[in-house]
C-alpha cells in the first residue's frame, strides 16, 4: 500500500496530482504511513464517517437527479 500511495501522488503523473482531497473508508489498509505518503503529496485524507453505509445511495441518487434534469427534454 506505501508503493501504492508513492505512485499515485507522484508529480505530473500519478492520479491525485493536482487533487485536494483523498476520501477513503475506514478499512485498515489505509493505515497512517499510507495517509503520511499521501499527505506529503499535499493531498489531505478524509475518511469517510464509521458505520455509514449508505452514503454511495446519496451520491447515486443525486447523480440520477443531476443527470435527469440536466438531460429532460424540456421545450
Amino acid at each position: 500500500m506505501k508503493q501504492i500511495a508513492r505512485n499515485v501522488t507522484m508529480d505530473e503523473w500519478g492520479v491525485l496530482d493536482n487533487c485536494r482531497y483523498l476520501i477513503h473508508d475506514r478499512d485498515t489498509k489505509y493505515c497512517q504511513s499510507f495517509r503520511d505518503i499521501i499527505e506529503s503529496g499535499d493531498v489531505k485524507t478524509l475518511p469517510l464517517p464509521a458505520r455509514s453505509p449508505n452514503l454511495n445511495a446519496f451520491a447515486e441518487r443525486w447523480v440520477k437527479s443531476v443527470k435527469d434534469e440536466s438531460l429532460s427534454k424540456h421545450h
